[in-house]
């Protein structure tokens, strides 16, 4: 292989790339399949080897996936000169049912569904505003 190159390996089917060290990059999809299993009742070590993870690996992204005591906050600063306007309405009248929320920052619109993680919403809405 040349250096640098990557081969792939299949697994619960995910692609992973796999580097000529050895290291893979691990999707968020089966990072949260795994989070889910272990969840559900699985052990780590076994869900980490029926990946080929290290375990301390798996415990770290079930740690994370855990829901913290406290809310996380994301600044919203608006220019003064962008006041805009509020208009209260229904989710139906916005097409957007099921939605809990949604965000406009600049031109981009976040539509957040009922449920959605607070922690990965703090750092969607962290990456919006850099983009804004």
């Amino acid at each position: 292989m040349d250096n640098g190159a990557t081969r792939e390996v299949k697994i619960w089917g995910f692609t992973i790339p796999v580097s000529t060290s050895g290291r893979r990059t691990w999707p968020d999809g089966l990072r949260l399949l795994a989070v889910k299993k272990i969840q559900e009742g699985a052990g780590i070590r076994e869900t980490a080897e029926e990946i080929g993870a290290n375990k301390s690996l798996v415990a770290l992204w079930v740690k994370k996936a855990e829901v913290s005591p406290g809310p996380n906050f994301v600044e919203a600063v608006r220019a003064s000169s962008d006041l805009g306007t509020f208009a209260q309405t229904t989710a139906a009248e916005n097409g957007i049912n099921g939605l809990s929320c949604r965000i406009t920052i600049g031109d981009i619109t976040v539509d957040v569904p009922t449920g959605y993680p607070v922690g990965q919403l703090s750092e969607v809405l962290r990456a919006v505003r850099g983009a804004a």
